[in-house]
């Protein structure tokens, strides 16, 4: 599948087409909002008999409480480790036994419980996801146990660079705000985190009233809808505390972190400011310019010809927004050997500011609208795929036509939108950096860009 996918776009780009699909047909979906306040979405795809369940809490590390950083992530994880009726070795051998997958997942934003099985397995797995949301018991052993897996982690993560250099861009970038902090929490602040601290969260956010339920894939909603409110009726509302947070500033001037990590060789690099969200009206305009300039999905961009392919300077180059309830960062992030650092910084800033001042080519411009007219369509096959893109239109409150328009909202956009946008969003003298690499290497050549501040790796 993969690879027909690839030549498919490579044709794609290749010819130039300005547009295959004007929408997108949506497949049945039944929708109901249970007394409790639970909503349940069940999407019918019925070319595998197979089925994805998809539970979306509506509050992620962002309700982090300080001091007790990673405390949604913890609290989630728990879910699975035991119930009033099962073990958390049981859960995982049902699942197992059926065949089935099941993930967790935490981010800013949200908690994501995840089913995958067979549909004529679905009575065992709606019993599993709705005991694990109902009857969590927080068994003090599992949280010790977990804990120490989290701690591990959080200590194995400063060997990867890439890693170090994201986390850290987001610390300086964010400052006090509550996405400053990696979703996992520190290692002081895990290790402040008790089964006082897990209830109370759970007590708090996991609530029926602030959750959505996708069920998609080879389904009866005739037979699934009665099962799932039998399953989920009883689950209690609350009334959800509320949160008041700010989008943060953008920088002003330019501040770079430099991690000193003295046996490193290349140095990661991550620049950039604060971005966009899906509601903001230059939220299809972006997706062009983005695709033009260094988007990870296309080879053809900006920044990776002229970085990589011209100057040599790096294997892969690329440019992401964070796409959050309030907005998150949009930065370049990239590698390069150290002797190179500050050339590959200079060379991708003047891209991007080329990207703020000048129109795209109209062999650029139908070229990333082409992509889209032809990739997004064939990105939504598997019930899975439907599950995710349907949920972000619950948890970011997109119009109910953000699938079906998608194509042709993107066919909409102008070559002076995307200047639009690329001028609201890069100011090269006003940015944050992150690198992470020997400090000796390249310090004095980072100065010529700015301020720099020199941390040790161990002192993080």
């Amino acid at each position: 599948m993969k690879s027909r996918i690839v030549i498919f776009l490579l044709l794609l780009i290749s010819i130039n087409v300005p547009a295959l699909c004007d929408e997108i047909t949506m497949p049945p979906v039944t929708e109901k909002i249970l007394p409790n306040g639970l909503e349940l979405l069940l999407v019918e795809n019925h070319e595998l008999p197979i089925a994805y369940m998809k539970m979306v809490v509506a509050s992620g590390s962002m309700r982090d409480p300080g001091g007790k950083e990673g405390l949604a992530g913890f609290t989630a994880n728990m879910l699975k480790r035991g119930t009033g009726s099962r073990t958390k070795n049981a859960i995982a051998e049902e699942i197992d036994f059926i065949g089935g997958k099941m993930k967790i997942s935490v981010n800013r934003d949200a908690v994501e419980i995840t089913v995958e099985l067979l549909t004529r397995h679905m009575d065992v797995g709606i019993s599993i996801l709705s005991d694990m949301m109902l009857n969590p018991v927080f068994d003090s052993t599992e949280i010790e146990k977990y804990k120490k897996q989290v701690l591990n982690a959080i200590i194995q993560s400063k060997e990867n660079p890439y890693l170090v250099c994201s986390e850290n861009f987001n610390k300086l970038l964010f400052g006090n705000h509550p996405y400053a902090h990696p979703v996992r929490g520190s290692k002081e602040s895990v290790e402040r985190i008790t089964r006082d601290d897990i209830t109370v969260f759970y007590g708090d956010y996991i609530r029926p009233n602030n959750s959505f339920l996708i069920v998609a894939g080879d389904i009866d909603p005739d037979v699934i809808l009665p099962a799932l409110e039998t399953a989920f009726g009883s689950w209690k509302r609350e009334e959800i505390p509320p949160l008041s947070i700010t989008t943060p500033p953008v920088p002003d001037g330019r501040r770079i972190l430099l991690i000193d990590k003295p046996d490193a060789t290349q140095s990661h690099i991550t620049f950039g400011t604060i971005g966009i969200t899906r509601q903001s009206e230059y939220y299809y305009p972006f997706q062009v310019m983005n695709y033009v300039l260094g988007a990870g999905v296309s080879f053809v961009n900006r920044l990776m010809t002229e970085v990589r392919v011209k100057g040599g300077l790096t294997y892969d180059i690329r440019t992401t927004n964070d796409f959050n309830i309030l907005p998150g960062g949009f930065y370049c992030s990239t590698s390069t050997e150290n002797d190179s650092t500050l050339k590959a910084i200079e060379m991708a800033l003047a891209v991007m500011k080329d990207m703020a001042e000048n129109e795209v080519t109209d062999e650029e411009y139908n070229q990333a609208i082409g992509f889209y007219s032809g990739y997004y369509p064939i990105s939504l096959e598997t019930p899975e795929q439907w599950a995710d893109e349907i949920s972000k239109i619950k948890l970011y409150g997109l119009p109910d036509n953000y699938i079906k328009d998608f194509v042709k909202n993107i066919g909409a956009v102008k070559k002076e939108d995307i200047l639009k946008v690329a001028g609201y969003l890069i100011d090269t003298d006003n940015m944050v950096f992150c690198v992470v690499t020997n400090a000796a290497d390249v310090k004095s050549d980072l100065e010529k860009l700015g301020r720099v501040t020199a941390v040790n790796l161990d002192d993080l």
